[in-house]
């Protein structure tokens, strides 16, 4: 039986047939147009609601997704060449990545460079944060939202801005004000992370609230780091069994160093 990102791919006429681990989700129906190579790993998700998202990969390009990747909705991957995003890797919605500038300044038939993007294991990339062609993101590192990304970000480093620097004292929370939201706050977080018509209190459980499914989780995790600037287990989000449980692990995330 083929999986939701075989079907979809199974009715694009011509679209070599991609490489693609078991357990792939989708959020919605991504807006795909594959003529290179396009490999994505196992429990890698990718959603594309309530926006959705466009990946491209031309004519000889590579584009690799790893394991357990996770790409918000209203992303925009852009192949020309190639680019890799190791497993593991967080997407914020709205991020934008390209290995090419597409056009030439002052040059109307000029040919735009293309050069390779890679992005390590584990990295954090915030809300609407776009990565030029030429980017190289070590393993670990956080990328600030709304941040521009232009040649090497550090494994293990914490950037932000346009175009980004080093912002890695920010993130004991003593420099930058990021992640700084009040833990009363966080009922509000995790109710609007999942569409919830009802108030939510630290002690509502997942069975109170419809939408708090698998996907809900991850909703909801990709919501507790963005709102906190934290980095969040995934597995530790999915086995909470209380709004209260989550604020623990915000918690105890911020008390951990980067």
């Amino acid at each position: 039986m083929l999986g939701p990102f075989q079907r979809l791919v199974a009715r694009l006429d011509g679209v070599p047939a991609p490489a693609l681990g078991r357990g792939i989700t989708l959020e919605g129906r991504p807006w795909v147009s594959c003529k290179g190579r396009l490999a994505i790993g196992e429990r890698a998700y990718l959603s594309s609601s309530p926006v959705v998202s466009h990946l491209v990969v031309a004519r000889g390009a590579v584009l690799e997704i790893g394991a357990r990747v996770t790409i918000g909705h209203g992303a925009a991957i852009a192949a020309h060449g190639a680019i890799r995003i190791g497993e593991g890797t967080r997407l914020g919605p709205f991020v934008s990545i390209s290995d090419t500038d597409f056009h030439v300044a002052g040059e109307r038939e000029g040919r735009p460079a293309i050069t390779p993007v890679t992005i390590g294991r584990n990295v954090r990339i915030g809300p609407r944060v776009t990565i030029l062609r030429g980017s190289v993101i070590g393993d670990g590192a956080t990328v600030e939202a709304g941040s521009v990304v232009s040649g090497l970000v550090p494994a293990g480093s914490v950037f932000g801005g346009v175009p980004a620097r080093d912002r890695s004292l920010a993130a004991t929370g003593q420099v930058q004000g990021t992640g700084l939201a009040a833990l009363d706050d966080l009922p509000g977080v995790v109710g609007h992370a999942l569409g919830a018509t009802e108030v939510l209190t630290l002690d509502t459980c997942p069975i109170d609230v419809p939408a708090w499914d698998s996907l809900g989780a991850l909703r909801v995790l990709l919501a507790l780091e963005e709102t906190y600037a934290v980095r969040l287990d995934q597995r530790g989000v999915g086995a909470a069994r209380t709004v209260g449980e989550l604020a623990e692990l915000v918690r105890s995330a911020r008390g951990r160093p980067s």
